[in-house]
């Protein structure tokens, strides 16, 4: 055991295998992690980490976990500060997705390479936030059926992934794009989709 490995506690390592794995992930993807990688940038020996986490896969959901945690609080957050108009409540957490996003450089590929996982915690942070989205739908948009509003939900999260990709990729340097300026055109995107589906069913 090394000297690094006798300094933490056993939650402080725990804590820092996930970290790492989040900032991992934001600079070679979910194709480029590998438990390794995170024991040799945490400062510990490659199997310290199986000491809290059986395997890489239990490693990543963890790291989901604490990824959707903030991305949800985020979004409450934006959705809370937008006030009482529905349409504006629900438009605002494509902005905040886009901003998470882009600070921690991470996306849908996370959850992509979890689909079908069978890990408790992440799967109810999956649902808070589909049933989250669902409530702000449902009241920016009181016409919706119960299969539209699955439809529109679709629409706010492609939009905000779709920023977020495009800032991550650079399409914005050119205009000189900032985050913010990202996320505002992706709120907006969100509140003309939903003001235009309105009108279309009046």
């Amino acid at each position: 055991m090394s000297e690094r490995e006798r300094s933490y506690h056993h939650g402080d390592l725990r804590e820092t295998l996930i970290r790492t794995s989040l900032e991992l992930i934001s600079e070679v993807g979910v194709h480029g992690f590998s438990v390794a990688k995170v024991a040799k940038r945490a400062g510990v020996s490659s199997g310290a980490p199986y000491r809290h986490f059986p395997d890489r896969e239990s490693l990543l959901m963890e790291a989901g976990v604490v990824f959707l945690n903030g991305q949800i609080a985020e979004m409450r957050s934006s959705a809370e500060a937008a006030g009482s108009d529905p349409v504006d409540r629900l438009a605002s957490t494509a902005g905040a997705y886009v901003r998470y996003a882009v600070d921690h450089f991470i996306g849908v590929e996370l959850f992509g390479a979890l689909r079908g996982a069978e890990f408790v915690p992440f799967n109810e942070r999956k649902r808070e936030m589909i049933g989250f989205l669902f409530s702000l739908t449902q009241d920016a948009a009181p016409r919706a059926t119960w299969s539209q509003i699955p439809e529109l939900m679709d629409v706010l999260l492609a939009v905000s992934q779709g920023f977020s990709d495009m800032y991550h990729q650079g399409m914005f340097a050119q205009t000189k794009l900032g985050r913010d300026e990202a996320a505002g055109r992706a709120t907006a995107a969100v509140r003309y989709v939903i003001q235009g589906w309105e009108l279309r069913e009046e």
